[in-house]
């Protein structure tokens, strides 16, 4: 009796350590330390917001704050000939948004900020790189794929 809780406490342990190492390992390949908020003031990503765990006015907030940003970068992006002629009679889908700043040379400047744009459209993924205080596209590339397990 007293061995088999011996048994059962070790799988249990086992079995978190193999959890903890899995996702310590996926959070090393998606480059984690950049996109957990908080945790590098330098890069922020925002994928679109998970309703789970949350209460209906933090995920209202978090889903109006998503589609205020989604909002003014495709209206950049929408400036681009590039951009314009991949969009053109396609329907399309924002599956998530990073954004990049540096900190200013001086005091009195605004930081450089860049965003990414990742779009699906049809069965194909885009980055499109933004330059937002110039309001420019910087690059517009195709993507094999898009998330965690994506490695192009």
């Amino acid at each position: 009796m007293m061995r088999a809780g011996l048994n059962r406490r070790l799988a249990l342990l086992s079995i978190l350590l193999v959890v903890g190492v899995v996702t310590g390992a996926i959070l090393i390949v998606i480059g984690a330390e950049k996109a957990v908020p908080g945790s590098n003031d330098n890069y922020i990503s925002v994928i679109k917001p998970s309703p789970t765990g949350q209460s209906a006015d933090q995920t209202t907030q978090q889903q109006s704050q998503f589609d205020s940003r989604v909002k003014n970068l495709t209206e950049i992006a929408n400036k681009d000939e590039r951009v314009r002629a991949l969009l053109a009679g396609q329907n399309y889908t924002v599956v998530a948004i990073a954004i990049s700043r540096a900190p200013p040379s001086q005091s009195a400047e605004q930081p450089f900020e860049t965003a990414s744009l990742f779009l699906k459209v049809s069965d194909k993924f885009y980055k499109i790189d933004i330059d937002i205080p110039h309001e420019k596209i910087i690059s517009v590339e195709e993507r094999i794929c898009y998330g965690p397990g994506c490695s192009d």
